[in-house]
């Protein structure tokens, strides 16, 4: 029934490469969200944060890979391919209330910033940029083929 209706090949994905960068990227969060805390880093807890919208996402496009592989029905033609779209907005509303959180937390330090350990926190920004061009050099190719993707490498 849903032939003709190609929109890109969500089972094409390398999941055993997102899976790896959604290990990656999940796990060091957490590890970066410490090391924000105990060194009282902002930047460290906002990258955090943004890891954790990274890993979502990595972890929808995981989940579209498997909804993309039903076969479509007569009430849904195109099969389950759109859980991807959803999925990136699902991800994008997210990064948002991501990006508000910082905005207030940010506006509150003006007030009494706090003594940030300036070396800790170079320390955990220096692993966590290169965990970040592990996965990023790992999904590259396949940034065109899923929203999710894409936003995972953002």
């Amino acid at each position: 029934m849903g032939a003709g209706h190609e929109h890109g090949d969500v089972k094409a994905l390398p999941e055993s490469r997102l899976l790896i960068a959604f290990a990656l990227t999940g796990s060091f969060m957490v590890i970066e969200f410490i090391g924000g805390y105990l060194t009282e880093s902002l930047a460290l807890i906002s990258d955090a944060m943004h890891m954790m919208t990274d890993a979502f996402a990595l972890l929808l496009a995981l989940i579209a890979i498997h909804a993309g592989r039903k076969a479509a029905d007569l009430f849904r033609t195109y099969g389950y391919a759109r859980f991807e779209i959803l999925a990136a907005a699902m991800n994008a509303l997210i990064l948002m209330a991501v990006a508000f959180y910082i905005l207030y937390e940010a506006y509150q330090r003006l007030s009494s910033p706090p003594d940030i350990q300036s070396m800790g926190m170079l320390v955990v920004a220096i692993a966590g940029l290169i965990i970040n061009f592990i996965s990023m050099k790992m999904l590259t190719s396949a940034k065109d083929e899923s929203l999710n993707v894409k936003g995972g490498l953002s």
